[in-house]
């Protein structure tokens, strides 16, 4: 990779904010462009949608990586090559003990039951987010007053053998929900663990908010339109956390 070009983003330096927010659904970038002023779209390659717009006054760049540690790291590990210093994780997870379908939930930290985080730092290593950056996020869902819920993420690769139960994991998915639901883990997803990591070996900040949209033991869904409003408020959410984080007071 240049560092005049990504790869696979196929930006520079130039095109991209300091701070960055990850979303999996390419919809969500345009959706961020909505919300941002003077928003760029920079690429729509190979679906990973990213653009470049300002928020209260700082200059914030959106991706969207699809579903999965593997490129969910790929566009971090670009994206700080060109310059990003800061990233947030905005998308959604599954629910796990008392965490409820809606709730705005703030990782402290990650299992790490994906394969990627490995290639960039030994398995002893926490998954962990930036703690300054967590604070604001956890700051901007208070001023927004979502509902909110903060703890551990479980992150893995099979979602039809990890995280959704059709009889051909190692472990019924429900018992292992269970598990880790007794341990405090309140939500699961693919990327946050790996996204720490990644992010730690490359001496960048990342934060992980995101929505509870399907619960882990019914599979249910929170209905489309509410989804959508809710994701809204995570993007102004995220927006709001990097935007201070960006504030001079933060240097």
């Amino acid at each position: 990779m240049s560092i005049n070009n990504a790869w696979y983003l196929r930006c520079g330096p130039d095109d991209v904010g300091e701070s960055a927010v990850l979303v999996g659904d390419r919809g969500r970038v345009h959706l961020a462009a909505e919300l941002m002023k003077d928003a760029v779209i920079l690429n729509e390659d190979r679906g990973l949608t990213t653009a470049t717009g300002f928020f209260d006054g700082e200059r914030i760049t959106v991706s969207a990586f699809g579903m999965g540690a593997p490129i969910a790291t790929v566009v971090l590990h670009e994206l700080a090559g060109l310059g990003v210093r800061r990233f947030v994780r905005l998308g959604t997870v599954m629910t796990l003990g008392e965490t409820r379908l809606g709730e705005f939930v703030i990782a402290h930290g990650a299992v790490r039951g994906e394969s990627t985080s490995a290639s960039y730092l030994p398995i002893e290593f926490p998954a962990v987010p930036d703690f300054a950056l967590t604070r604001e996020l956890e700051a901007a869902v208070q001023a927004a007053e979502l509902p909110t819920r903060s703890g551990i993420y479980a992150s893995y690769d099979g979602f039809y053998t990890e995280m959704f139960e059709t009889g051909l994991g190692a472990e019924p998915v429900s018992q292992r929900y269970e598990r880790l639901a007794k341990a405090g883990v309140v939500a699961a997803d693919m990327e946050t663990s790996a996204l720490f990591v990644a992010a730690r070996a490359l001496g960048v900040a990342a934060g992980s908010l995101c929505l509870a949209s399907v619960a882990g033991d019914t599979n249910e869904k929170m209905q489309h339109a509410e989804r959508v409003a809710a994701e809204a408020q995570l993007l102004r959410a995220g927006f709001a956390a990097l935007a201070s984080a960006m504030a001079p007071a933060h240097v």
